[in-house]
C-alpha cells in the first residue's frame, strides 16, 4: 500500500531531481569558509592538485554507480539500493552503513557550518561561546527536521531558488577578483591586490617556511578538509524513489553536475590565487567575504548551500535507513522502515537520523569533515573494486 501511494507522487526528471541538487550539495560551505587556507597552506598547485585528485575518486564512483543504475529496475534508497542489488546484501548492507553515517555528518557539517558563517559575518549580533553556538546549531537543525517531516517535495519547490543564489553568489568571486579596486586592510587582515601575475606567483607553491606547512602531512591533513567539499555526488541518487526515470537521471544528472561545479571551482580559486597575497589567506578566514565587492550575496550564498545541504542530508540518510531497515540485513532496525501512508516518508528514520546528528554537532567543522571524507572513501572504495556490471 505504502509503495502505491508513493508511486502516485510527483516525479522527478534529471533537473529538478539530479543535477540541481547534486549542485547544491558539492558546492559547499567549504569552498567559503576553507579554500582560502588551504590555498595559503599549499598553494595553487597543492589545492588543484586535491581537487584533481577528489574529483577523479568522484568521477570513478559515479561510473561504477552509473552502471549499476543503468544495468537494472532503482527504487528508493538511493546508492544504497543499487550497490546491495548488485553486490548482495553483505557488501550492500556493510557499504549502506558507512554511507548512512557519512550522511549524517555531512548534515552536521553544514549546520556547524551555517552558524560559522553568521558568526564570521554577523559578529556584533551572533554570541561567539560554545555553548551558545550548539543552541544555535540545535535550532537550525530542528529547523531542517521539521521541514524534512513535511515531505519530499520540499526539495522540488526550494531547490530551483537555492540554485539561483548559490550560483551567482559564486560567479561573483571573480567578478569581485576583477572588478573591485586593490586594497589594504591590517585591521582585518588583508592585502587584496587585483588580478596581478605577481600574486599569482606568490600563490603558486607552498611556502615552505612557513610554521603552518609539514611537507606530506599537511597535504594529506588538507585534502581530508577539501574532499568533503566535492563529495555532494549522490544527492541525485538519494532521490532515486521520486525520479520519472532514475537510470537516465542518476548518470547524466550527476556527470553534467560534476563538470559544472568542478568548472565553478577552478575559477573561484583562480581568482583568489590571482588577487589576494598568501600572508592573507593565512589571517583571514573569511577571505571571499572579505574582498567581496557585496558581501551580503557571499553570505545568502553560504546560507542557500548550507541550508539545502542540511535538509538533503537528514532526507537522503533518512530514505537510506528506511531502505536498509526493509531489507531486514540488521536486527532492531524494523521500526525505521515504516512509512506514512501518504508519500512513504520515512519519519521514524529522520528521528535517529537528527539523534544522531545532534551529537555529532559537539565537534568542529574540521574534525566533521575529516570524519565524512573517512567515511565517503571507504564506501566508495569497496564500489569501486566490485562495480557490479550486470
Amino acid at each position: 500500500m505504502a509503495s502505491s501511494m508513493a508511486a502516485q507522487k510527483t516525479k522527478l526528471g534529471v533537473g529538478s531531481g539530479v543535477f540541481i541538487p547534486v549542485v547544491l550539495n558539492i558546492i559547499s560551505i567549504l569552498m567559503f569558509l576553507r579554500f582560502g587556507s588551504i590555498l595559503g597552506r599549499i598553494g595553487l598547485f597543492g589545492i588543484l592538485g586535491l581537487l584533481v585528485i577528489a574529483y577523479f575518486v568522484d568521477l570513478i564512483t559515479t561510473l561504477s554507480l552509473s552502471a549499476i543504475a543503468s544495468n537494472g529496475e532503482v527504487r528508493g534508497g538511493g546508492a544504497y539500493y543499487l550497490i546491495s542489488r548488485s553486490l548482495g546484501p553483505e557488501f550492500g548492507g556493510s557499504i549502506g552503513v558507512l554511507f548512512y553515517l557519512s550522511q549524517v555528518l555531512n548534515t552536521s557539517l553544514n549546520v556547524v557550518g551555517l552558524i560559522d558563517c553568521l558568526k564570521l559575518n554577523l559578529t556584533t549580533l551572533i554570541p561567539h561561546g560554545f555553548w551558545e553556538s550548539y543552541a544555535m546549531e540545535t535550532c537550525a537543525l530542528v529547523l531542517c527536521t521539521a521541514l524534512c517531516l513535511a515531505g519530499s517535495a520540499i526539495f522540488a519547490r526550494a531547490s530551483n531558488g537555492l540554485v539561483v543564489i548559490l550560483v551567482i553568489a559564486t560567479l561573483s568571486i571573480p567578478v569581485s577578483m576583477i572588478t573591485r579596486a586593490p586594497f589594504r586592510s591590517p585591521d582585518i587582515g588583508v592585502d587584496f591586490t587585483g588580478l596581478s601575475l605577481r600574486t599569482l606567483n606568490s600563490n603558486l607553491y607552498p611556502h615552505a617556511s612557513s610554521p603552518a606547512y609539514k611537507g606530506m602531512a599537511t597535504f594529506r591533513e588538507l585534502f581530508g578538509v577539501l574532499f568533503p567539499a566535492t563529495s555532494g555526488i549522490f544527492a541525485g541518487a538519494s532521490m532515486s524513489g521520486d525520479l520519472k526515470n532514475p537510470s537516465k537521471s542518476i548518470p547524466k544528472g550527476t556527470l553534467s553536475a560534476m563538470a559544472a561545479t568542478f568548472f565553478l571551482y577552478l575559477l573561484v580559486i583562480l581568482s583568489m590565487a590571482s588577487s589576494i597575497t598568501h600572508a592573507s589567506f593565512t589571517r583571514q578566514t573569511n577571505i571571499i567575504y572579505a574582498t567581496s565587492i557585496w558581501p551580503p550575496l557571499v553570505l545568502a550564498g553560504e546560507c542557500a548551500t548550507t541550508f539545502f545541504s542540511a535538509l538533503m542530508g537528514i532526507v537522503g540518510a533518512a530514505k537510506l535507513l528506511q531502505a536498509l531497515a526493509r531489507d531486514k540485513l540488521l536486527p532492531g532496525l524494523s521500526v525505521f522502515g515504516q512509512g506514512t501512508k501518504r508519500g512513504d516518508d520515512p519519519v521514524f528514520a529522520v528521528f535517529l537520523t537528527y539523534s544522531i546528528a545532534q551529537l555529532a554537532l559537539f565537534a568542529d567543522l574540521n574534525q566533521i569533515a575529516t570524519l565524512i571524507s573517512m567515511g565517503y572513501q571507504a564506501s566508495a572504495s569497496i564500489q569501486n573494486k566490485f562495480p557490479g556490471y550486470e
